[in-house]
């Protein structure tokens, strides 16, 4: 089985726009087959809109985390996990060890802003965040959470959707109002905007 999540991934910066309005356009009809109606309806929102923020944010994941992994800061991993892994199931042991974490991340970033710019940076070390602290969650975003063959390939068609979606650029101005939002997020947070497709106004 193809894992189009990785080809997605691991997509060249210089396509990475063309991808980001592919998700952002209208999808062509997914082909899941029967038995996988109600997985359907789970996965995809009525509202275009959010169909569309989902679609992006399901190609942005593995960009951001990527990038911060090769320059892992407390502001980039707080802005992964409030734009992507805020609402997850706390009984889950991955995602419970995961917010774990992130509080004391949180907390170390509020501690840092109170303090003097000569104190910061000289107790900055201690304050470091993992750049693997995604790991678990970049894994199940790769492979899904089920090894049910049934739900991998649907996990994949996903992906796949996305990458046989003909880009267009023209939105909608509620959704070029959204994506403009995140945008300036990941831009505050200091990620490359090439990096991330989202190097379009958007306007």
């Amino acid at each position: 089985m193809k894992n189009y999540a990785q080809i997605v991934a691991s997509a060249a910066d210089d396509v990475r726009q063309a991808i980001v309005y592919a998700a952002l356009s209208p999808a062509p009809a997914l082909k899941l087959g029967e038995a996988l109606t109600d997985i359907d309806r789970l996965n995809f929102a009525r509202d275009p809109v959010q169909t569309a923020l989902k679609r992006l944010k399901r190609v942005l994941f593995p960009w951001m985390v990527e990038n911060f992994r090769g320059s892992p800061t407390k502001t980039k991993a707080i802005c992964i996990f409030d734009m992507f892994l805020g609402n997850g199931n706390e009984k889950d042991e991955n995602y419970s060890r995961l917010m774990g974490r992130m509080n004391t991340v949180k907390q170390d970033s509020e501690l840092a802003k109170s303090m003097s710019w000569f104190k910061r940076v000289s107790t900055s070390s201690g304050r470091k965040v993992d750049a693997g602290i995604f790991d678990d969650m970049y894994r199940l975003h790769m492979l899904g959470s089920s090894n049910d063959p049934t739900f991998l390939a649907a996990h994949q068609e996903l992906f796949h959707q996305i990458m046989r979606t003909p880009p267009r650029t023209s939105l909608s101005s509620e959704l070029s109002a959204a994506v403009r939002e995140i945008r300036e997020t990941c831009k505050a947070a200091g990620f490359p905007l090439r990096k991330l497709g989202l190097n379009d106004s958007f306007a």
